[in-house]
């Protein structure tokens, strides 16, 4: 299971099953800064959670990807812990992609750790851009599937924004 943990002041991804392949190491530790030249083509997931324990999540799939995927409650996406109220998973088209969103509210409770099934289930999603943000912190990385860990320090464009 890939599990994102959050933290105080830090946020953190494990991965705690890898995938089965072997995979030349250069490709991961090249790919990050590579990512911006196909980002278009992947899925890409933001996780954003405020003080006040309103917690946001957006998910962004190629269109085609989607078809084929079993996505029908927020728990497909993210295991929200059982003290958040979870709302409904709302779907929309936006151009060449499906955007599925839902909201939860933890109240005063912070969850410390959030785990990614559609990672486990969901073999189409080889590669996943994350942004999570936090009042502590921001993060931005790429789990990939040929990588154990996730890769960070990834470049938005050629620019590297």
């Amino acid at each position: 299971m890939r599990l994102i943990k959050l933290f105080p002041g830090v946020v953190t991804i494990a991965l705690l099953f890898g995938c089965g392949q072997q995979v030349d190491s250069s490709f991961c530790a090249t790919h990050a800064s590579d990512h911006w030249q196909h980002r278009a083509e992947f899925s890409r997931l933001e996780i954003d959670y405020v003080d006040s324990g309103a917690l946001t999540v957006q998910l962004w799939l190629p269109k085609a990807l989607a078809a084929g995927m079993a996505i029908a409650v927020p728990a497909d996406i993210l295991a929200v812990p059982d003290f958040c109220n979870v709302g409904v998973l709302q779907r929309s088209e936006e151009g060449a992609e499906v955007s599925l969103r839902f909201q939860a509210e933890c109240g005063d409770r912070k969850p410390d750790s959030l785990a990614v099934p559609l990672l486990e289930q969901q073999q189409e999603i080889a590669e996943l851009e994350v942004s999570m943000n936090t009042p502590a912190v921001t993060k931005h990385f790429v789990v990939h599937h040929q990588c154990e860990g996730a890769l960070f320090n990834v470049a938005g464009g050629a620019d590297g924004e």
